[in-house]
């Protein structure tokens, strides 16, 4: 299922990118020939203000203004005459009579008349681009207006010789489009592939609560069923007769109403819909408080409880969520102790106030620690079932830590014990 929505991902991406490129590629083009054009008819404009200059045409204002280089040409021609014009150009007076002609081709000059003709009926200067005899041009018509006589001159040159440089450019701008395009597209896969990972394993770790989930219901269901079939078949069994199978089914039905509540917290916080009431309180008198209530069940299992509890610890943080914090590490501490004791400690080191529930249990192997607050992870199942435990406690202790900005920690021997710290800011 990951793989193909993968692919498909990769594939919507490679779309996006495709348009993006192109829509770069084709940008670069149109502006390099925007600035080209741009380029190509102010040095026309200021080639033929040149042959106005030279050919001592009247010059406007608005030229003397526009070019900067009339003194330098006044210069040159007084010193030097006359040069020679690279441009091909020709001028006409307001008759349309040839005044000067440069040109390897005269019937070129007939050919583009039509727009002198228009420059000089419109008043203005013009650029064009034509092709002539399959040959491409450009044409840039300057109108000379004076009162009495107006002229206009025309210069023109081949630009064919263009077209290789713009194919070039093309195939450049294709390759590196393309190559672009397979190498955004790798990174893509790579990426898409990343991104997928957190939501893969978050999709397997469902897959494995609702199987955890499902399994942990049907135990005690299946204890419940088997217990209450007993007394069914009892037919002329007495309600104190049948007082151990009702015990059963009643232990049972506690566990199933523990797991219920704490899947439907668990739940909660993956909608995020468990929000935190903050408010400073005094951990001190939590943990004293849960102590006193569960030293009853210690004291059941002949389990001496220790405690060493620094006076007003103040933090800030949810009373109920820190209380249901606190008692989920004391119940556990007790519930895996079968003999010795349970240490509890709450101290202040620096800016630390700390929280530690250390237990003379089962413990834990090293494998197992790094797992201990996973939901449903139990080192081995059959085991802590006698215990009473789901699997659930520790995984909602650990989010109420870090909910609170605290770290909670494990160190455990097998057979000696463990050490629950909580490390609140």
């Amino acid at each position: 299922m990951f793989k193909r929505l993968h692919i498909k991902l990769t594939c919507y991406m490679g779309i996006i990118l495709t348009i993006f490129m192109v829509f770069i590629t084709m940008g670069i083009y149109f502006f390099t020939k925007y600035v080209y054009e741009d380029q190509t008819r102010k040095i026309m404009a200021n080639e033929a203000f040149k042959i106005q200059v030279y050919n001592r045409d009247p010059v406007d204002l608005a030229d003397l203004f526009k070019n900067r280089i009339y003194p330098k040409l006044e210069d040159r021609i007084f010193t030097f005459g006359k040069e020679a014009l690279n441009s091909n150009y020709v001028s006409y007076d307001k008759d349309m009579n040839i005044l000067h002609i440069k040109s390897s081709d005269s019937k070129l000059s007939k050919a583009i008349v039509d727009l002198a003709m228009k420059s000089l009926y419109e008043k203005k200067d013009s650029y064009e681009k034509r092709k002539i005899g399959g040959v491409g041009y450009r044409i840039y018509t300057k109108y000379v207006g004076t009162l009495d006589d107006p002229k206009v001159i025309q210069v023109y040159e081949d630009s064919s010789g263009e077209n290789y440089f713009w194919s070039f450019l093309t195939t450049v701008l294709w390759l590196v489009g393309v190559i672009g395009i397979l190498t955004l597209l790798t990174l893509s896969y790579v990426f898409t592939g990343k991104a997928l990972r957190p939501v893969k394993e978050t999709w397997k770790k469902q897959k494995e609560f609702i199987a955890d989930a499902s399994h942990e219901l049907r135990t005690p269901l299946t204890v419940i069923q088997t217990n209450l079939d007993v007394m069914m078949t009892d037919t002329e069994g007495t309600i104190e007769e049948n007082e151990m199978w009702l015990d059963n089914a009643y232990s049972e039905t506690k566990v199933m109403a523990n797991m219920i509540d704490q899947l439907l917290t668990l739940a909660k916080i993956d909608a995020n819909e468990n929000n935190l009431d903050i408010m400073e309180l005094s951990l001190s008198e939590i943990v004293e408080n849960v102590c006193d209530n569960m030293q009853i069940m210690a004291k059941n299992k002949n389990i001496e409880m220790l405690t060493n509890i620094e006076e007003n610890v103040i933090i800030k943080g949810d009373y109920d969520k820190i209380r249901r914090l606190v008692v989920i590490l004391i119940d556990n501490a007790i519930k895996y102790t079968q003999a010795g004791n349970v240490s509890i400690n709450l101290y202040t080191d620096r800016r630390y106030k700390i929280l530690s529930v250390a237990d003379t249990g089962i413990g834990i192997c090293e494998e197992d620690k790094a797992r201990i607050f996973d939901r449903f992870y139990r080192s081995d199942k059959a085991r802590n079932r006698k215990f009473g435990g789901t699997g659930l406690g520790l995984s909602i202790a650990k989010w109420i830590a870090q909910s609170h900005r605290a770290s909670i920690d494990v160190e455990s021997k097998i057979g000696e014990g463990s050490t629950f710290t909580v490390k609140f800011i």
